[in-house]
């Protein structure tokens, strides 16, 4: 059986409106459909950076938040976000050129 979730834990940890923090979640291999799914999100927004739309299509799971939105992962301290970024590239290399992108 081929493991497709992976556990981490945010260096810093992601601290919603509520003030509540969510420092462990689930990384998942992305799946063709996520992947068009992403292409969609990316024409539909324009201005959103792919490498966010990638993360939030690949986190399963963040604290007790079941869907993580891009402009969530916006207010990441940059230490969790290059954690995240570095998790995602390790998991996933083949998805992703240097940049980034698709």
């Amino acid at each position: 059986m081929i493991e497709d979730e992976f556990e981490f834990k945010l260096p810093k940890g992601f601290v919603d409106a509520r003030g509540d923090l969510h420092d462990r979640g689930l990384m998942k291999l992305l799946t063709a459909k996520d992947e068009l799914t992403v292409q969609k999100l990316a024409s539909a927004n324009p201005q959103m950076d792919i490498v966010f739309l990638l993360l939030a299509q690949a986190i399963a799971k963040l604290g007790n938040l079941n869907k993580v939105i891009p402009q969530q992962l916006e207010q990441l301290f940059l230490p969790d976000f290059f954690y995240l970024q570095d998790l995602f590239s390790e998991l996933q290399p083949q998805n992703v050129n240097a940049s980034g992108e698709l």
